[in-house]
């Protein structure tokens, strides 16, 4: 099979490197334009156009696929599957309907629960045990269409939103290969998604990111797995400051006063709702990730101080 793959982020990488190893042709890379990082706002090409260019595999860089010149730059790479992972754009009708077998998706969530462009740090966020990688055929409709592997896959209560993404994007690395094969070989068996227990996947934003100690102790950590590393959950230092929180352990003690800190030799703890919650690795303003430990032997917090107050 001859395959465009679309997708930006490292976490696609693991795929198309499947796909190039496999015995079909990636005849050509699909990828957003290069983007603005840093203090100096300097553009860097996306992860996957770094590994394009790396291994010769023809490029298109394009923010949106509605342009009528991207579309035929996409006809003429003579692919006859689109293999998408973490693209970020909508790809329209048209462009759908151009190649030979359509395109395919990895989707890190069990449709159709988590439709949409965050559901790894959703599911963390509610607290969900379980997962999946899906590979589903791409229609109009966002996340909807029939599923052809479903890989169901445990949760670690413990592990981030980025880490897990890692694990996902390499396991479902495999399932794609699979899936082209059988279409290919003209076996390929996709099953309509269950007409109930969808669910949206909205992206990560600046609300979702303070801290409230009020909070149960377990959403607090679920908050903050699902916002780390990137980009990061926090919460107000006495003097008005931030600094994220961006690993924590649920204890089994009762809390007395959110926000309370206990500043220990070799550990730091704050109280939620119902549980103290233990501190593990935070990042001061402006200062690299250190452990709570560390940053509190320096931060002259006396127990008994409070976090989440107001920002100066």
């Amino acid at each position: 099979m001859k395959i465009l793959f679309a997708g930006t982020p490292d976490i696609a990488v693991p795929t198309l490197a499947a796909l190039v190893e496999s015995d079909h042709e990636v005849v050509a890379v699909l990828t957003r334009t290069p983007a603005r990082r840093g203090r100096g706002r300097t553009l860097y090409p996306s992860d996957v156009a770094v590994w394009a260019a790396s291994h010769n595999i023809a490029l298109i860089e394009a923010d949106s696929l509605r342009n009528a010149e991207v579309a035929q730059q996409i006809k003429a790479t003579g692919a006859q599957i689109g293999v998408v992972v973490a693209y970020g754009a909508i790809i329209p009708k048209d462009v759908l309907e151009s190649l030979e077998y359509g395109w395919i998706n990895l989707h890190f969530s069990a449709l159709p629960r988590w439709r949409g462009a965050a559901p790894v740090q959703r599911a963390i966020e509610a607290g969900d045990t379980v997962t999946a990688v899906d590979v589903f055929q791409l229609e109009e409709g966002l996340d909807t269409g029939p599923v052809y592997s479903s890989r169901p896959v445990q949760i670690d209560p413990n592990i981030n939103s980025g880490d897990l993404l890692d694990e996902l994007a390499v396991l479902g690395a495999g399932d794609v290969v699979d899936v082209v094969d059988t279409i290919e070989a003209g076996v390929a068996n996709a099953h309509p998604q269950p007409a109930e227990g969808a669910t949206y996947a909205h992206r990560i934003t600046r609300d979702d990111l303070k801290i409230d100690f009020a909070n149960p102790a377990s959403q607090i950590h679920n908050q903050v797995r699902a916002c780390a590393p990137a980009p990061g959950a926090f919460t107000i230092l006495p003097d008005g400051k931030r600094i994220k929180i961006l690993e924590t352990r649920v204890t089994d003690r009762d809390a007395t006063e959110p926000g309370r800190l206990e500043i220990q030799k070799k550990a730091v703890f704050v109280d939620a709702a119902d549980k103290v919650l233990e501190l593990v690795t935070v990042a001061p303003a402006g200062k690299a990730h250190m452990l709570a430990a560390d940053w509190a032997r320096g931060a002259r917090l006396e127990t008994g101080d409070k976090l989440g107050g107001e920002e100066a």
